[in-house]
């Protein structure tokens, strides 16, 4: 009989919510999971790797990295559980990973083979249509970003890249570039962002070090 701890953990992850506890003693003594413990800075997935299985973190935090295509800025980001890794990479032309995934500190994986994800969507409607609802909110956010609003001011161009290049609107966010390269992507100068971020710092929202910019907390950057 499935455990209560398992049972209640199980459901805290969006994918499981709304299946009974039969459903979910079934699923746990006829599906292949597996659980992964990391330590901090281990490796769950690198970005280039194919797409053969789900994990999903259910405890702890993990860190994660994203490199432009050219390599010349990454984004560093944390997120805390519970939360998947790229749902949407696991099908479609091409099923690999984007991102690298590292732990923060002590990390619980949650790892479901793809064979065995195509069984769970066949089998239960209610986990069919949370997978469905997680790549449909996926994509509904990537189409409205064209069409977001662009600011005319340094600061609020800084703020609209920062924002628009993360996974999560909240918490802290460090981006590793230099202030040349920062300025091509704004299509302006590097005196002038130069200056937009030291206003920004001086407000207190972000600390500047060479090379990098380290955003505090990403929500504060909207008041």
């Amino acid at each position: 009989m499935l455990s209560l701890q398992l049972y209640d953990k199980l459901l805290e992850l969006p994918l499981f919510q709304g299946l009974s506890k039969e459903n979910l003693a079934v699923i746990v003594s006829q599906t292949k999971l597996g659980f992964i413990k990391l330590r901090s800075g281990q490796e769950i997935v690198r970005a280039g790797e194919p797409c053969e299985a789900l994990y999903i973190l259910m405890s702890g935090m993990m860190e994660v990295e994203t490199k432009s295509d050219d390599y010349g800025y990454t984004f560093l980001e944390e997120l805390t559980a519970p939360q998947t890794i790229q749902i949407e990479s696991i099908f479609g032309l091409k099923p690999r990973y984007t991102r690298t995934y590292r732990a923060k500190g002590v990390c619980n994986f949650l790892s479901l083979e793809k064979n065995e994800l195509i069984k769970l969507l066949d089998a239960y409607l209610i986990f069919r249509i949370n997978f469905l609802n997680a790549v449909s909110t996926y994509a509904q956010r990537l189409s409205r970003l064209p069409w977001k609003y662009h600011p005319n001011t340094i600061q609020g161009r800084l703020i609209h890249f920062f924002s628009t290049h993360c996974l999560s609107p909240v918490g802290k966010k460090v981006l590793v570039v230099k202030m040349i390269k920062l300025a091509e992507e704004l299509n302006d100068t590097r005196l002038e962002v130069s200056k937009g971020l030291n206003e920004l710092e001086e407000q207190g929202l972000v600390r500047l070090y060479r090379g990098k910019v380290e955003i505090l907390a990403l929500e504060k950057l909207f008041y």
